[in-house]
């Protein structure tokens, strides 16, 4: 017997024993193919039992308020976008003439050498012959390095990684504060809403598929709301509830690949397991749980035949159906919303929306369509999907549904999953790298890398063409392309570390060192925005007052491109938030001081590469950088001081997310506390060695979906796994003693 067969029979009698052993009401429609989501019959019991529902309820207001007696008109003003307004970004003209300048072997013509005795011999070679080298630490956050630079009067190195970090920051703590503040609650309204819509379609149906397609949705909205940790309402179906619960624990326990319970196709359920921020709060954790399930369950139109499954595809029709008949306040509006914002942040559904799927049926049925005659023009329906687009990151396990498909709240396309997914073959490649994103977006060392330590050409034949293809399709994207949301917005900035540099740029930047330094950068900020995105994105400090500060030499990373990439995507971060009305006026400011910030450091880039020096004034506000750093890390994490934050997982840095699924092994990208840079530059005619603060990136395979926690953890632990080889080119990995403290330190009041 066919397994698709076996399970809806199965499904039937547990349904029928549940609902009394009734016999069917209707007789199913012989055109329908059976799906491979549940297949139950609708029963007289359960039928009487909605409708007693429907006549002895009395509606709350939250949930029902202007829903109709009978469901009518679609209301199809919604749709989504999030329109971003302000100028495309326009780049820079770099003419580059740093000052040239040699470092002895044995650093005799450092001017400030004898601050630094703690460095190794192994690593004042290194600083000989690349111009800088890195070490671990245990820092929880960069501006530490910082500001224990401003404490021993030690010239600080400001990186790239350390604004990044603070972009990071702010894009984190506004996207989860507006899941918190607004989205969660709007979200258990509109899934409210959805029942009872559906509650009514299902009283007005006649049609016995209709009202099983409809059973069916009512319970994939149930799970939903126990998720939530909502209760199922008085008037839910009983013959649901024991299928509803059974899915739920499925969730709750977020372990493996299992048979769903409810539609009967093979869920990776371990997706499920809380992670990223959303393990803070319990309200998070729910909304976690609430949108996966939105976003990673199907309403496929074709099975893995590729035949057209239309019992599946009535679901995405009722789904959308109830959502544009529903009451426009708690239905499409709210969906539009979070849909929309979250769109700013990542990107679209990379599957199709209910949107789309309303405006094939308008077409095809008008805006008033009969729910008991949606089988009767399935011919036409089909020939109007032909016509939508379709998905780009495709899964390529045994499990996944790969055909045209709806979900309610998708989850979204990003590029670099894009890029994951093609260039990953599940027996000879299964899982690829971080380096493949850069390659492909033009990085000449990363290109490099691959070939010699990663090889995927000699693992995979297919690999090449695919690369090739991918590369020829990003490498032609506009600007505005690339910068259409926020995340595609900060690849765009961490493309401009990844570029080689030639004659013109200081020492420390014209080798194949630094190249690997910058790739570490792009990927530790990387990882950092697939953490903050995990539930969206589709897999594959103080003011200071203290005394006069010293008179030093301090340095900005030489790239005004990069901080000229940042301080566009800031501003428009914050115009945008802020022309939807979703952006706090201290927000704002908060902003537009960071963004001062931005300009600064793209002035004294500027310079440096002009072969300029800095001017005194320069020098004294790069002194307090830290504390600068600090305060605007903390009040964006709305902190009078990041000591207060009172989550211990937030003041670490170190975060982790998992990208890429094979066999039960997972591709995690992370960064863990602070390393620190110890880089020699050219200033006033004088070589001085300068410090900075860098991400400390590392990419494993693992047999679990790490929290954030369990991998602080294993830090904490000395348990991390070995670094990416690439990184043994700029880093001493055994690290180093501390930078001594000089007699007289610095205190800035901070």
């Amino acid at each position: 017997m066919n397994k698709k067969i076996l399970f809806a029979s199965v499904m039937l009698l547990a349904i029928l024993s549940i609902a009394g052993c009734a016999k069917p009401s209707g007789k199913t429609e012989e055109s329908v193919q059976t799906s491979s989501s549940i297949a139950t019959e609708p029963e007289e019991s359960v039928s009487e039992e909605l409708e007693t529902s429907a006549e002895t309820e009395q509606p709350t207001e939250t949930t029902t308020q202007g829903i109709s007696s009978e469901p009518g008109k679609m209301k199809l003003d919604f749709k989504p976008g999030f329109h971003i307004s302000g100028d495309i970004y326009n780049p820079l003209e770099i003419h580059a003439r740093a000052s040239e300048y040699t470092i002895n072997a044995d650093l005799s013509n450092v001017e400030n050498l004898d601050q630094f005795s703690n460095l190794t011999q192994k690593q004042r070679e290194m600083i000989a012959k690349n111009g800088f080298v890195v070490t671990p630490t245990d820092s929880e956050q960069l501006f530490y390095v910082y500001e224990d630079n401003t404490y021993k009067k030690i010239p600080s190195f400001v990186t790239t990684d350390s604004v990044l970090q603070v972009y990071h920051i702010l894009y984190d703590y506004s996207l989860r504060s507006l899941e918190n503040d607004y989205f969660y609650n709007d979200l258990i309204v509109l899934n409210n809403t959805m029942i009872k819509q559906l509650l009514l379609e299902y009283d007005y149906a006649e049609n016995a598929e209709m009202k099983k397609t409809i059973m069916t949705m009512l319970g994939y909205f149930g799970v939903s709301n126990l998720a939530l940790g909502e209760s199922l309402p008085a008037e839910f179906p009983q013959a649901l509830e024991k299928l509803v619960k059974q899915e739920y624990d499925l969730i709750s326990k977020a372990e493996e690949v299992e048979m769903s319970p409810l539609l009967g196709f093979e869920i990776d359920y371990s997706l499920f397991k809380v992670r990223g921020h959303y393990t803070r709060s319990e309200e998070l954790g729910k909304f976690f749980r609430a949108m996966s399930w939105y976003g990673i369950v199907p309403m496929p139109f074709y099975d893995t035949h590729g035949k057209r499954d239309e019992a599946s595809a009535m679901k995405a029709i009722v789904t959308t159906l109830a959502l544009c008949r529903a009451p426009e306040d708690s239905g499409v509006k709210l969906w539009e919303n979070i849909y929309s914002t979250t769109s700013f942040y990542v990107g679209e559904s990379d599957d199709i929306t209910p949107y789309e799927i309303a405006m094939v049926i308008q077409k095809v049925y008008s805006d008033t369509p009969d729910i008991n005659e949606i089988p009767e023009k399935m011919d036409a329906f089909y020939d109007e999907l032909k016509q939508l687009r379709k998905a780009e990151i495709v899964n390529k396990t045994p499990y996944a549904i790969t055909q045209l498909q709806m979900r309610f709240m998708g989850q979204r396309y990003i590029a670099d999953s894009e890029i994951l997914q093609k260039l990953s073959e599940p027996r000879k490649r299964p899982i690829p790298t971080g380096m493949d994103v850069f390659a492909v977006f033009g990085s000449e060392r990363a290109e490099e890398l691959l070939d010699e330590i990663y090889q995927p050409k000699q693992l995979w034949d297919g690999y090449e063409a695919n690369f090739n293809a991918l590369k020829e399709k990003f490498g032609s994207q506009t600007i505005a392309e690339q910068t259409n949301n926020l995340y595609n917005g900060w690849l765009y900035c961490l493309k401009s570390l990844t570029r080689r540099v030639g004659e013109g740029y200081p020492l420390f930047m014209r080798n194949n060192a630094w190249e690997d330094k910058s790739l570490s950068t792009a990927l530790g900020s990387w990882a950092e925005i697939r953490h903050d995105t995990i539930l969206y994105g589709k897999q594959s400090a103080a003011e200071c007052g203290g005394n006069e500060p010293p008179v030093g030499i301090n340095y900005v990373e030489p790239n005004p491109e990069f901080f000229s990439r940042l301080l566009w995507l800031t501003a428009s971060t914050r115009e945008n938030l802020g022309e939807r009305g979703l952006l706090k006026d201290s927000m704002a400011h908060k902003l537009e001081r960071f963004e001062s910030m931005l300009e600064f450091l793209k002035t004294c880039a500027q310079k440096e590469l002009n072969g300029e020096d800095l001017s005194p004034e320069e020098h004294n506000t790069l002194v307090t950088y830290g504390g600068t750093l600090e305060y605007l890390s903390s009040s964006i994490a709305e902190s009078d001081s990041w000591h207060l934050i009172e989550s211990d997982t937030d003041k670490n840095m170190a975060v982790i997310a998992d990208v890429h699924t094979s066999n039960g092994r997972y591709l995690e990208e992370a960064v863990g506390t602070a390393a620190e840079m110890y880089v020699a530059i050219y200033q006033n005619g004088k070589v001085y060695l300068t410090r900075g603060a860098v991400f400390d990136y590392y990419e494993f395979i693992s047999d679990k979906r790490f929290t954030d926690e369990e991998w602080q953890a294993q830090l904490k632990e000395s348990q991390q796994p070995q670094r990416p080889p690439f990184v043994n080119s700029y880093m001493d990995e055994i690290g180093g003693s501390e930078v001594p403290v000089p007699d007289t330190p610095y205190s800035s009041g901070c």
